[in-house]
């Protein structure tokens, strides 16, 4: 009698704490429920990255490099101050009353064509002039950036999964600039009014103490004459190391057993590591003429930049744990902005994406 109470109970005990007793036959064995599969996914493989153009602003002649692109011929001095000036047809040098009065007797010519319209002309050549544009670019450009997902998708609906995905991807690009410059020879033709002064017949040398007729040791005008001679280049190069941190949601539908689509969006967060530089040759006055000498500068640094996107993907899965997915990614980003004094440059790094690899899902 208590033997059978006893197994009364242990059959009631499931019955009691909600479960129904399991009834099982020789020919019917107890089947397992199917696992959910996991929501965890890890991706690897490699996009290509389409970078904005890298604009340029050279503002070379608008700061202290401004004198070395354009030299006034060596000898002419300043039109401004009492100087002696040698000219290829002539001189116009200090004198004995120059400090009191501006004139001088200390002057010379050496043809009659000089004197014009109540003015003698001086002219001299050897000076030279660099013409820098004001703005250079390249082109686009598509490199590969290897990169790795990790993703956390759980069901919503039958053949519905969504979730957040992150993505980390580093993009290098290396962008060049060379930017045509117009190169001139320049000659200078000083004008002195003779104020009714009527100078000797050519050619002409005046002396330091006279005496002699009194000209202004300052020009009364000053033209420039440029002829061109050929170009040279200014080049610019940016080489920027682009890390990517992508942070949004994402859904996947399975219309098919194999097959899936999805959609994501969200933040992006860029960190863009650069180098920078520019050179070009210039003119440079010495004891000898003209000659040409290099100049150039360099700047480098970090920037956190942001922005979002828009990603379309496509998936095919080779079995419960491994698939194989294409992606299109498109990126609005804050563009990079720095320089290398004086020249100022932008790097845009807006663009499209496309990537493959291979998920795995755990």
């Amino acid at each position: 009698m208590i033997s059978r109470s006893i197994g009364f109970l242990l059959l009631a005990i499931p019955v009691l704490a909600g479960d129904p007793p399991i009834m099982a036959d020789a020919k019917s064995p107890i089947t397992p429920a199917p696992e959910s599969p996991s929501p965890w996914r890890i991706g690897s493989g490699v996009m290509w990255r389409n970078i904005g153009v890298l604009s340029v602003h050279p503002n070379l002649q608008n700061g202290p490099f401004a004198s070395r692109f354009f030299i006034v011929p060596p000898g002419a001095g300043e039109t401004g101050a009492f100087a002696n000036r040698t000219y290829d047809d002539g001189f116009v040098n200090i004198g004995a009353a120059t400090p009191a009065t501006g004139l001088t007797t200390n002057w010379g010519y050496q043809s009659n064509s000089q004197v014009s319209g109540g003015s003698l002309n001086q002219t001299l050549s050897g000076g030279s002039a660099q013409t820098l544009p004001g703005f250079s670019r390249d082109k686009q450009d598509s490199n590969p950036a290897p990169y790795l997902e990790l993703s956390y998708l759980r069901p919503i609906r039958p053949n519905l999964v969504a979730g957040f995905t992150t993505n980390l991807s580093l993009v290098s690009r290396d962008g060049r600039t060379a930017s045509a410059m117009n190169k001139s020879s320049v000659s200078i033709a000083d004008h002195y009014a003779l104020g009714g002064v009527i100078p000797p017949s050519a050619p002409y040398t005046g002396s330091f103490a006279g005496p002699g007729p009194l000209i202004n040791n300052q020009p009364t005008s000053r033209d420039f004459i440029l002829t061109p001679n050929g170009t040279s280049n200014y080049n610019f190069a940016n080489d920027t190391d682009l890390y990517s941190l992508a942070f949004g949601g994402e859904i996947h539908w399975q219309p098919a057993e194999s097959y899936y689509l999805g959609f994501g969006t969200g933040a992006v967060f860029n960190l863009a590591d650069w180098n920078a530089s520019w050179s070009t040759p210039v003119s440079n006055a010495n004891a000898n003429g003209i000659g040409t000498t290099t100049v150039g500068g360099a700047n480098s640094g970090d920037d956190l930049l942001w922005g979002l996107y828009l990603k379309g993907c496509a998936g095919y899965r080779i079995n419960a744990q491994w698939s194989c997915e294409g992606f299109f990614r498109y990126d609005w980003n804050e563009a990079l902005r720095s320089s290398v004094s004086p020249s100022a440059f932008e790097l845009g790094l807006t663009g499209w994406s496309v990537g493959f690899g291979i998920v795995y899902q755990f």
